[in-house]
């Protein structure tokens, strides 16, 4: 008797306890800036041909790029999706995009090595890149 007298008095401890805690409403972030907006389409010269890579998707980002082809070389690509997961994936993708666009663009084709640091990134650059290439050729 005496046990079950104390094993009510601590389960009713507890429930006070638990119904008296005080929960705080969650904590708003601040809202992001937003996006800066994408340059203009740059001209290119007459005889370019531009095609659409895939959306390549990992499970912390999403790449698809546009490339152009003069002559079979490539002489521009822009990237038309670049999603972030989190604040982590949008820190490397700000850097390793840029890396992989402008050496793109220095080997005129999509035999480029990855970003250290950024190989998922870097593989579906590399991926939807070669795939607009191959649309491009025809």
């Amino acid at each position: 008797m005496r046990r079950v007298l104390v094993a009510l008095v601590v389960t009713v401890a507890a429930v006070v306890v638990l119904v008296s805690y005080r929960t705080h409403p969650p904590r708003r972030t601040q809202p992001r800036p937003p996006e800066l907006a994408r340059p203009a389409p740059r001209p290119h010269p007459p005889g370019t041909r531009g095609s659409t890579g895939p959306a390549i998707s990992t499970p912390y980002t999403t790449i698809q790029v546009r490339a152009f082809l003069r002559h079979g070389r490539l002489v521009d690509v822009q990237e038309v999706t670049v999603e972030n997961d989190n604040a982590h994936t949008k820190a490397l993708n700000d850097r390793a995009v840029p890396i992989l666009h402008s050496e793109a663009l220095k080997a005129g084709s999509a035999e480029i090595d990855v970003v250290s640091g950024a190989t998922g990134t870097s593989a579906s650059y590399i991926s939807s890149l070669q795939s607009a290439i191959d649309r491009a050729r025809g």
